[in-house]
Parts: structure tokens; sequence; C-alpha cells
């Protein structure tokens, strides 16, 4: 089972599982100096795909970039939000399935909001 604030905290701030795999990547390691390349190679996705999710964990906070070398590492904003950010990957490794249903839901109703957005109704 997945805890309400866990779920609160998918829910509002995971995107999708490549963003989730990202971070996890960068949090397993957290010194090692990652560039999109070799998130790509990791992920299987391209380095476009791979630079842009590098991107989004700078901006949600998950991670820093050092344009010099071109490198991402892992750095959580704060204590709050690592801590988070441990809850859940331990839980995604534990309860890969769970976690992966509550993402995949949580994108499939955001696309159904932004779809029933552009819904013209009938007038009665």
């Amino acid at each position: 089972m997945i805890p309400d604030d866990v779920r609160r905290f998918v829910l509002t701030s995971i995107p999708s599982i490549p963003y989730l795999e990202a971070a996890l990547l960068l949090q397993r390691d957290p010194v090692f100096p990652w560039d999109a390349f070799t998130v790509a190679r990791a992920l299987y996705v391209t380095p476009p795909r791979a630079a842009a999710l590098l991107g989004e964990l700078v901006s949600a906070g998950l991670a820093t970039f050092d344009p010099s070398r071109q490198i991402y590492t892992y750095s959580p904003r704060d204590e709050a939000l690592a801590g988070m950010l441990d809850r859940l990957l331990a839980l995604y490794r534990s309860d890969t399935i769970g976690v992966t249903r509550l993402v995949h839901d949580a994108t499939q109703r955001s696309a159904h909001r932004f779809a029933s957005a552009f819904n013209i109704r009938k007038e009665e």
C-alpha cells in the first residue's frame, strides 16, 4: 500500500515513469557525474529525451547542472524533498507495479482533464 503523503507526491510531482527512473538513477549514485548520453543509455531513451528529463529534475530541485562540465548530479533542494524521494524510490523498488500504476493513473487523469477542456457541450 502506498502511504497517502507519497501518493500525493506522486500525483503532484512525478510526471512519468522515465522521470522517476531518471531520479532513481541519479539517487542511486549521487556523486557520479551524469550526462545526457549516459542517462540515455541507462534508460533506453534518446539523448535529447534524457537531457529533457535531466532538465526537469533540475527544475524540480532534485538535481544540479554544471554547465562547464555538462554534467548533472543528484542534489535535492532540501531534506524534506530528499526524504520523500527516498521513500518513493524505496517503495518503487518493493512495489514497482503499484507505483507504476499510480504514475500512469495520474498521467491519464491529467490527459483526460486536458481533453475535457476542449469538449464542446450541446446547449440544452
